[in-house]
């Protein structure tokens, strides 16, 4: 009788690496797939190849998701943008939906009998993927380790180590995901409200003491508010965004650049799914870069209702999400918005990148408002030849009313 076939989820960390050894264990017959949503730097797949075949995978396959990601997922964020509580660009968690479907398809391609994750039942990735599992192969059974006998990653890297296989120590003292959209990184300081992260659990962020003292100064070009161009002042293209590069490499590049000048580093705490807090440190560089761009561009160039509305819009669309709502028809409604709003967002912002801190120094629109105003000899601080100073008083008179009559309602002394 042949073993029954399972697809895990794996990224060579230390519960994917429990699970697979586990899984066959139990009798599995185990196929691993990786899937790279800007996780995997150079070299890094054949490191997690081989990690998987030393574990006993029946088959291994890398299926490269960046670009996907990228256009599904990342584009709608900026235009959003999208911060959860103000401040979190959901570094790993919007990454799930396509990072599950990936799984799904591999083991729906080689008739697998159940997929595997690695997720624990503590924060909200397990019900990320599971969402993506039911909704897209029913049919399939879901088998997750590590949320099933609650471990802790001490029995984890112990379990591994009395199986032949040995697991650094950071991996045991810190879960850390990384991607196109940052990573996410948990541990011991993370579990109060109180400690920061050392600076050690940080993987690729300078600290703010050994960023330069100069800084760095970019022009970000946009068009209907997507990223189309970086650039230093004198027109040169920062690394590894000429040529033939994706559509992410600015994003990727912005993650390498920004992470030098100290920008990106920060601890979310927020309300998980199930209601509980929740408290994860993240390094989001390039993505913080990125809306901080966006939305100087979209001050420019959007009217006060417009950036009011999509402000509450884009928000709920990132809350969903995040909050694994992935299949929704409203998503659609909210992106056909998104779309709409950006017709306008087209042109450039001088940013610079300084000691953590990122900084708008201007932007220019040929949709721009201010100009437009401008054009029509309305210039801020100075008057206007559309009206005249009588028309301004009565302005004034008029717009006061309704606050003079709201302060003196009430019963009135006699």
């Amino acid at each position: 009788m042949s073993k029954r076939k399972i697809v895990l989820a794996f990224s060579g960390g230390l519960d994917t690496s429990y699970a697979l050894v586990s899984l066959k264990e139990q009798g599995w017959e185990v196929l691993t797939a990786n899937i790279d949503t800007g996780g995997l730097h150079s070299g890094e797949a054949d490191v997690v190849r081989k990690r998987a075949e030393e574990l006993g995978s029946a088959g291994h396959f890398v299926i490269d998701a960046r670009e996907e990601l990228y256009s599904r997922v990342i584009t709608y964020a900026v235009k959003a943008n999208y911060l959860r509580n103000g401040g979190y660009p959901s570094c790993v968690g919007a990454e799930r939906l396509v990072q599950a479907e990936k799984v799904v398809q591999a083991a729906l391609d080689h008739n697998a009998d159940a997929v595997a994750h690695g997720s624990t039942g503590a924060g909200a990735d397990h019900v990320r993927y599971d969402s993506v599992i039911r909704a897209l192969a029913p049919q399939m059974e879901i088998v997750t380790p590590i949320r099933d006998e609650r471990l802790t990653r001490e029995f984890e890297r112990d379990f591994l180590l009395q199986h032949g296989f040995h697991t650094p120590d950071k991996v045991t003292t810190y879960s850390i995901n990384e991607g196109l959209i940052g990573t996410s990184i948990g541990g011991k300081e993370t579990y109060g409200s109180w400690d920061y992260l050392p600076e050690d659990a940080w993987t690729y962020t300078k600290s703010i003491a050994d960023a330069p003292a100069d800084g760095i100064e970019l022009i970000l070009e946009f068009v209907k508010g997507e990223i189309i161009s970086a650039t230093t002042p004198d027109g040169t293209p920062i690394p590894g965004t000429g040529g033939d590069a994706k559509n992410y490499a600015i994003l990727r590049s912005l993650n390498t650049l920004a992470a030098e000048h100290g920008v990106g580093r920060g601890i979310h705490m927020g309300s998980t799914m199930v209601g509980n807090l929740a408290r994860v440190g993240f390094e989001a560089p390039g993505m913080l870069t990125l809306i901080a761009a966006h939305r100087e561009l979209e001050r420019l160039t959007l009217s006060n209702r417009q950036q009011a509305t999509k402000a509450t819009l884009g928000n709920t669309y990132g809350d969903l999400l995040h909050e694994a709502v992935y299949y929704d028809p409203i998503l659609d409604d909210f992106r056909a918005f998104l779309d709409s709003s950006q017709s306008r967002v087209t042109g450039a912002v001088r940013i610079k990148l300084i000691k953590g801190n990122i900084i708008p120094l201007g932007s220019r629109s040929p949709y721009s408002l201010l100009d437009a105003a401008t054009r029509q000899g309305v210039v801020y601080g100075y008057g206007s030849s559309l009206w005249s100073g009588d028309q301004a008083r009565a302005f004034a008179h008029m717009y006061a009313i309704p606050g003079a009559i709201a302060k003196n309602a009430g019963p009135q002394e006699i």
